[in-house]
């Protein structure tokens, strides 16, 4: 019995192990640390990292990959974003995008890429278009670049609708759409879609709106809080249109 119960709690140790909640980053040349991550600088293009060894910088080039806990604020955020709460959003999102825009990691770029939407949505176009800037600057290459790309093509137009979906259409040709696309391409293909819908529903080719809505929240719903938000798009044109109906 004595024996069972061991097994059971150090089945319980291995389980929760004290280290939950750490970051991890992983260097080119294979090294793997746990710590905390406490920072981005924009000044030096690294990242500030605390581990058992001390506190140490690690450039952006030399980051493999990074493996971040989700900050307070961010779910928060999230849910303030799929909902519309705009003010919400912003309260959530700007510190954690303060300390971590240029860390290639899947909740970051959501933050970022939702806050530009958010002031977007505001009407903050100065904020959006300076966000975008700093992301495009962060990310010079891959799908997190098409995507400053996009936000930055929204923020720049202004009213002009017609002027917006010629920009969008000139970036399309680095869309990487397939059966199974990565995570990161799922992710640009969604700000894409999303940001087209919008210039449809503005231009009041609803049908086209719903189409894009309904491509990001099926197809491509990530990051989740942008899929939630295409859903609630696509379900309130329905409402306002009964009898839309999409090929």
């Amino acid at each position: 019995m004595r024996r069972i119960l061991s097994f059971a709690v150090l089945g319980v140790l291995v389980l929760c192990p004290s280290t939950w909640g750490e970051d991890q980053i992983r260097l080119k040349n294979g090294e793997v640390l746990r710590g905390t991550a406490t920072k981005f600088d924009e000044g030096s293009m690294t990242l500030t990292f605390k581990f058992d060894k001390g506190t140490l910088g690690y450039s952006q080039a030399d980051l493999a990959e990074v493996i971040l806990t989700e900050r307070p604020g961010v779910v928060e955020g999230r849910k303030a974003f799929a909902e519309g709460n705009l003010d919400e959003v912003v309260s959530n999102w700007k510190g954690p995008v303060g300390e971590f825009m240029g860390v290639d990691n899947p909740w970051v770029l959501e933050c970022t890429g939702g806050l530009g939407q958010t002031y977007l949505a505001q009407g903050k176009v100065a904020e959006a278009e300076g966000l975008y800037e700093k992301m495009k600057k962060f990310y010079p290459t891959g799908p997190a670049a098409l995507r400053a790309e996009v936000g930055l093509a929204e923020a720049t137009s202004g009213r002009d609708v017609d002027g917006l979906l010629k920009k969008l259409e000139e970036l399309k040709g680095q869309l990487k759409e397939s059966l199974r696309p990565l995570r990161a391409d799922r992710e640009g293909l969604a700000e894409f879609y999303f940001s087209r819908g919008g210039a449809y529903e503005k231009k009041g080719e609803v049908k086209k709106a719903l189409e894009d809505y309904l491509r990001v929240s099926a197809l491509y719903p990530d990051p989740p809080s942008l899929g939630q938000r295409a859903e609630k798009k696509a379900q309130a044109l329905r409402l306002a249109n009964k009898d839309l109906v999409t090929d």
